[in-house]
């Protein structure tokens, strides 16, 4: 989003879903499908919209998956017990953007 964006509060313990775009077999030979890479990034990475002021936290590549979407859950909690889980602070800021590319499948 160039302008201010989608702004969201959210609390300890809540749940941000993300669901990839997902296109059914049907679909397939429409010729482009859209695919995204989410970054976490800093608030200067937001504004200037450079995804290298963050790390990727999602990547949306499989939009043909079987069943349905692909679906990433990002629980915001202060501490964490897995290794790739993302401990939050209470009342800071966080900024997702992402880039996105169609894929000629």
């Amino acid at each position: 989003l160039r302008r201010e964006g989608y702004t969201m509060q959210v609390n300890v313990n809540d749940y941000l879903d993300i669901y990839c775009p997902h296109y059914n077999d049907s679909q397939r030979m429409v010729g482009t499908s859209e695919q995204y890479v989410l970054y976490m990034v800093n608030y200067r990475g937001y504004r200037t919209c450079d995804p290298q002021m963050g790390f990727k936290r999602w990547e949306c590549n499989r939009p043909h998956a079987p069943h349905a979407p692909i679906k990433f859950s990002e629980k915001f909690q202060r501490y964490s017990a897995f290794s790739l889980g993302y401990e939050f602070n209470v009342g800071q800021e966080y900024y997702y953007m992402c880039e996105w590319s169609r894929a000629f499948i």
